[in-house]
């Protein structure tokens, strides 16, 4: 009896979460013109930051400085340039930017320099129209002090 109880029990249940579960994977809203919608990924956009170095003291450009943002390096050309970049979730977003002189005295030894870039209410462009939001950028130039 107890079994006959359980079987058709776990019948009903079954029954019921495959229709709430149907249900809940396409619902009109989910689900316009018959093809669901995709339950994956995340959007994403990339952050750039751009800018050149350059010596408080003199204003010359400062080569070979390492520039760390996110999980992204770059090192400034013989013109002191650079360009980092991180993917993040496309709306505003804050980044640390970190400069250091690490070639030594060659070209004059520059203590280091933490700045905030902030994005505030970017415009993105050139994204592919799905997850891909398309690339936004901000232009920083920085002038590092000498060592003491």
């Amino acid at each position: 009896m107890k079994r006959a109880i359980y079987k058709k029990y776990n019948t009903l249940l079954s029954f019921l979460l495959t229709v709430l579960g149907f249900g809940a994977a396409c619902s009109i809203s989910s689900c316009e013109y018959g093809t669901p919608a995709v339950e994956y990924g995340t959007p994403f956009a990339t952050f750039k930051v751009n800018g050149s170095v350059r010596s408080e003291a003199t204003s010359d450009q400062i080569p070979n400085i390492r520039v760390v943002m996110g999980e992204d390096t770059a090192y400034t050309d013989a013109s002191g340039n650079y360009q980092v970049a991180n993917m993040d979730f496309p709306g505003d977003q804050t980044f640390m930017v970190e400069f250091k002189d690490i070639d030594g005295p060659s070209d004059g030894e520059y203590q280091p320099l933490d700045t905030i870039v902030e994005f505030v209410d970017p415009e993105f462009s050139g994204g592919s129209g799905g997850w891909d939001s398309g690339e936004t950028e901000e232009e920083i130039h920085v002038k590092l002090k000498d060592k003491e």
